[in-house]
C-alpha cells in the first residue's frame, strides 16, 4: 500500500508512532475493513490513526501490535510521549488592545523604544551565535526531527528501549535527525556515554560517544550506528 505523506506539523514522537503502525499494517496484510471487523474502531478511524490525522487510543496500539504478534511495550512508549506533547502545548493567549499606551504618547513612545532595545539586543545575539565556533556542530534552526526529546526506559526481554524509536537496523550517522536519532542518544546516557543534548540531532558529540562504545565492545570503530550497535545500544546490562 502506498502511504500518504505525514503532515509536517506532527510531533516526532506521533510521526514515528504513525510510521511503526503503518508498517505493522502491511505485515499483517490486514486492510482498513478488516482492522473494523477485527477491532472496536472503524475504518475511518483507522484511516485517522494510520495517516496522522488523529492520535489512536491505547486500545488501537495493542490491538494492532497483538494481530501483527509485535510488542506493544515500545509503541505504547511511543504513544504516551505523543500524547504528553500534545497535551503540554498551550494556546496563546489572545493578545489584548493596549489601550493606555494609545492615550498617553509618553507610555508609547517609552514602549517603542523599549521594543527597539529588544531587537537590537537580539539582532546582537544572533550574529554571536552564528560567530561562535563552539555553535558549528548545531543544525539551522528549523531543522525537522530537531528538538527537544525526554528518555522513558522500558526494558523488554534483554532489550531497553527509551520511547523515541523501537528500531534496530535503521542507519544513524553524522547528521542524522529525528526519533531515531534521539533514541541513540538516549541510550548512550543509559550506557553512561555522554552524546550532548538529547535533541534528536546526531553531531559531533554523539558521534564521539558511538566510537566509545564501539571500541568498549570491539566492533569496528566508524562512529554510525548500524545492526551492529543498536544491538549494543538496546542490551540490557
Amino acid at each position: 500500500m502506498r502511504w500518504k505523506e505525514l503532515p509536517k506539523s506532527l510531533d516526532p514522537h506521533a510521526s514515528q508512532l504513525v510510521v511503526e503502525l503503518r508498517r505493522l499494517k502491511d505485515h499483517s496484510g490486514l486492510s482498513l475493513k478488516s482492522l473494523q471487523a477485527k477491532t472496536p474502531f472503524s475504518s475511518s478511524s483507522w484511516e485517522r490513526y494510520l495517516n496522522g490525522k488523529a492520535l489512536p487510543p491505547q486500545a488501537a496500539v495493542e490491538a494492532l501490535a497483538r494481530m501483527a504478534d509485535a510488542d506493544d511495550a515500545p509503541l505504547s512508549a511511543l504513544r504516551e510521549a505523543a500524547h504528553r506533547a500534545s497535551t503540554s502545548s498551550e494556546a496563546e493567549p489572545a493578545e489584548s488592545r493596549p489601550v493606555a499606551m494609545e492615550r498617553d504618547p509618553k507610555i508609547r513612545t517609552a514602549a517603542l523604544s523599549l521594543a527597539a532595545g529588544v531587537l537590537l539586543i537580539s539582532a546582537v545575539t544572533s550574529v554571536l551565535l552564528i560567530t561562535d565556533p563552539w555553535h558549528k556542530q548545531t543544525p539551522a534552526t528549523g531543522v525537522a526531527g530537531v528538538g527537544t526529546y525526554t528518555c522513558r526506559y522500558a526494558r523488554h526481554g534483554d532489550q531497553l528501549f527509551a520511547g523515541n524509536s523501537t528500531t534496530t537496523s535503521r542507519l544513524v550517522m553524522r547528521n542524522t535527525t529525528g526519533p531515531d536519532a534521539a533514541e541513540v542518544q538516549c541510550l548512550l546516557l543509559r550506557h553512561k556515554l555522554s552524546p550532548g543534548d538529547v535533541d534528536g540531532y546526531f553531531g559531533e558529540h554523539s558521534e564521539s560517544a558511538v566510537r566509545r562504545l564501539q571500541r568498549l565492545d570491539h566492533v569496528p570503530v566508524d562512529g554510525t550506528v548500524g545492526e551492529r550497535t543498536w544491538a549494543l545500544l538496546r542490551h540490557v546490562r
